[in-house]
């Protein structure tokens, strides 16, 4: 085995073009681009409701002052606005449980805009900012407390009409019962959202510990049956009073064997419990138990400044890189192996090619997932895995982004 690091970038790590990473980048601008938009049509929006809701505020009765009865009416102003300003920078997170404070602030400045309704003569203006109030304690609450603020809001609206206005402003109140029907429906389709995500995740977890189970099970498979292969061989020769050299060379391939395929199940079940280890140095354990398991070269060649991997881009290399192995093992006995790791400015680049057969096939039962498996995990993180013949033998180049 052979393992050549070199620090600046090889002469093939730069004829590879079409990074798939520039058009990551677009990707990504183009929704932060979007966002940007949407933000200012909103602020847009928030700006004009609010400068004429202050300009409205000149015909209310009573009308803010610095005393008596306005006293009540600026202060519950300054409450209902801080309060939802306050809320609303709080909660712009993405966090899976809502801020105790915005929790607070958000039913103050609804109880505020409320109060407002019942104590000046508007035409129900301040209504809008409990509505804005209550759409964001809407996307914040689970269903059922969502619901019961809604019904709680409309009771309140009648409630107040009745009692300190000219009767109930069914118009409002239907359209605060709208508004709830909206909010409670964007809620849960958020929540099945998460759901569905969660379960994806879930499953892509059950297929990957799937795909080990198989790989534990062929990597038994062939190393026992290629040990008894060889300890079948030694025996005969020993029965035989044959040559003791030939039966000493059995066994200790069988013994190689075993080695390997012991390594190899420590290392897939070292992957069931999420340890992944450094490429380079895998790699290089992969091409040594290659060598000892075969009796031939594997040449390993890393080009490019390395640097720590992602968790997911790290697993698909090293994983893909004993897949390819293990075939060249299985489909192609007696072929010499090259491994070549290329660090590039925007992903990762592994190449397993093989030299061919020059050996019997030795067959094992249990298929395992191979080029299928390979692929796709290639394709959850955005990578791409590409085989074919490469002359006598056969080739495997995998890129992911990193």
């Amino acid at each position: 085995m052979k393992v050549k690091d070199s620090a600046p970038r090889a002469a093939g790590g730069g004829a590879v073009t079409g990074s798939p990473g520039g058009g990551s980048t677009a990707q990504c601008e183009r929704p932060l681009a979007e966002r940007l938009l949407w933000s200012a049509v909103f602020a847009l929006l928030a700006a004009w409701a609010v400068v004429a809701y202050v300009l409205g505020l000149r015909d209310a009765e009573p009308a803010p002052a610095l005393r008596g009865a306005g006293l009540g009416v600026l202060l519950l102003n300054l409450v209902m606005f801080a309060a939802l300003a306050g809320a609303l920078w709080l909660g712009r997170g993405r966090e899976p449980w809502p801020r105790p404070a915005v929790l607070v602030l958000l039913p103050l400045s609804m109880g505020a805009s409320l109060a407002l309704y019942a104590v000046t003569q508007q035409s129900g203006r301040s209504v809008i900012f409990c509505l804005v109030a209550l759409w964001a304690l809407l996307a914040r609450l689970p269903v059922r407390w969502g619901v019961a603020a809604s019904m709680a809001t409309i009771a309140a609206l009648g409630g107040l009409g009745e009692l300190l206005r000219d009767g109930a402003d069914l118009g409002l109140m239907a359209a605060t019962a709208g508004l709830a029907l909206g909010g409670v429906a964007s809620r849960q389709y958020v929540l099945s959202q998460e759901a569905a995500r969660r379960a994806e995740a879930a499953n892509a977890v059950l297929a990957e510990r799937a795909h080990i189970a198989r790989e534990i099970h062929d990597i038994l498979a062939h190393s026992l049956s290629a040990q008894l292969v060889h300890l079948e061989g030694a025996r005969l020769l020993l029965s035989r009073d044959g040559d003791r050299e030939q039966a000493l060379d059995r066994v200790e391939r069988a013994r190689n064997l075993a080695r390997s395929g012991l390594e190899e199940t420590k290392r897939a079940l070292a992957t069931l419990r999420g340890e992944v280890p450094e490429p380079r140095e895998v790699i290089a354990e992969l091409a040594e138990e290659f060598a000892l398991s075969t009796g031939r070269p594997c040449d390993v060649r890393v080009t490019g400044e390395a640097r720590e991997l992602p968790p997911q881009a790290g697993l698909a290399v090293v994983r893909t890189a004993q897949e390819a192995l293990t075939n060249v093992r299985k489909h192609a006995p007696g072929a010499r192996a090259k491994v070549t790791l290329r660090y590039l400015d925007d992903e990762v680049e592994l190449e397993v090619t093989d030299s061919g057969a020059t050996e019997p096939v030795v067959r094992s039962e249990g298929g395992g997932y191979g080029l299928v498996g390979m692929r796709e995990r290639a394709e959850l993180i955005d990578g791409t895995l590409s085989t074919g013949s490469d002359g006598p033998g056969f080739r495997v180049s995998l890129r992911v982004p990193a």
